[in-house]
């Protein structure tokens, strides 16, 4: 099933003519418009498999797709051959490798959303209210009904293969400001299918003078592996990248202990090393 938004021309918006996204077209909700939410639960209440495809100017918030479609793929608006790739990744012709550049939300009541908040006293707990299929309501910790975690987090991204996470090292572990360092993990496919995959680097300062986000996407490699293989994957690391403004707003890299998180997206954390910097 396809679903999502539709946009407009300008000329065709300036002549009353209806869309559910695009410049100067706002929505309070982020859910399906009109009957396509009630179309696709009466679809998968058949009992058949159903891949929902999201095709949308903007992310779409629909937990109970998410939770019982066989798959979900977010295609946002592709281009003239936008058809022949969406066919070719649903018949397995293409291995996806996508990933999400933003965070969509479980609703637009816990927006806004987004991986590199501020660290602060107060947890991200995982616990999510709701309200079941029966009317039985389950009380969250910090929302009552809702989380304030992702419905899909910055980074997140599946494919046709399973890839595996192994032996987190770097080059060096005491480094300078000045130093350029490397990451390195060992990445299996453990699947049939040869597939990419983009592993990504996180950095989380311990100990800053100022308050800095919890953690920061600080490199990335996307990898072809062939199915049973197992490949090293390195990524080079700027240490003049991992500075602060600090409270005299002048930009340095101050000396502590930095953690060096690899895997496959911001919340997908497999593997870490911890660097000294002096």
């Amino acid at each position: 099933m396809i679903v999502g938004t539709w946009s407009r021309d300008q000329q065709e918006l300036w002549q009353g003519l209806n869309a559910t996204t695009g410049e100067h077209v706002d929505v309070s909700s982020l859910n399906l418009v009109g009957a396509m939410g009630p179309l696709v639960q009466a679809i998968i209440a058949t009992g058949k498999p159903v891949v929902v495809v999201y095709q949308s100017g903007k992310p779409v918030t629909e937990p109970w797709i998410s939770a019982n479609a066989a798959a979900v793929v977010q295609q946002f608006y592709p281009g003239e051959q936008g058809g022949n790739a969406l066919a070719d990744v649903l018949f397995g012709d293409v291995n996806p490798s996508g990933k999400l550049s933003v965070s969509v939300p479980h609703d637009v009541g816990s927006l806004p959303v987004f991986y590199d908040y501020l660290n602060s006293g107060r947890g991200a707990s995982s616990d999510e209210g709701q309200i079941l299929d029966n009317g039985t309501l389950i009380f969250g910790h910090q929302y009552v009904i809702g989380t304030p975690q992702p419905l899909y987090e910055f980074g997140y991204g599946l494919s046709y293969s399973n890839f595996t996470y192994s032996g987190v090292t770097l080059s060096q572990t005491t480094a300078s400001a000045a130093d350029t360092i490397t990451a390195s993990v060992d990445v299996t496919n453990e699947s049939e299918v040869d597939g990419k995959e983009v592993v990504q680097v996180y950095l989380q300062d311990v100990i800053s003078s100022v308050d800095v986000p919890n953690v920061q996407l600080k490199g990335f490699k996307k990898v072809l592996i062939k199915a049973g293989e197992t490949i090293k994957v390195e990524v080079e690391l700027k240490l003049q990248d991992w500075g602060l403004w600090d409270l005299r707003m002048k930009y340095v890299v101050e000396p502590g202990e930095f953690i060096v998180w690899v895997g496959s997206s911001s919340l997908d954390l497999r593997g870490n090393a911890t660097v000294v910097v002096s």
